[in-house]
């Protein structure tokens, strides 16, 4: 399991936001992710490079997801 820290895809509203994956709100709350999970990167900027992107990954565009 990958711990996941303020900064991270994984904790940024943009992570898999088009998937509405159940995984992704366990991912958020518990602050923690399976080690082979991967996601889209919804960001505005980043869409259309269709990027897949890891929970402890993270660029300057993050926006922390609601609690």
């Amino acid at each position: 399991m990958l711990t996941l820290h303020e900064g991270q895809c994984g904790l940024c509203k943009h992570f898999g936001e088009h998937d509405n994956a159940p995984q992704l709100v366990q991912v958020r709350t518990s602050k923690s992710a399976p080690e082979d999970l991967k996601a889209d990167c919804g960001h505005p900027k980043l869409e259309p490079l269709h990027l897949t992107v890891t929970p402890d990954s993270g660029c300057e565009g993050f926006e922390a997801a609601a609690a």
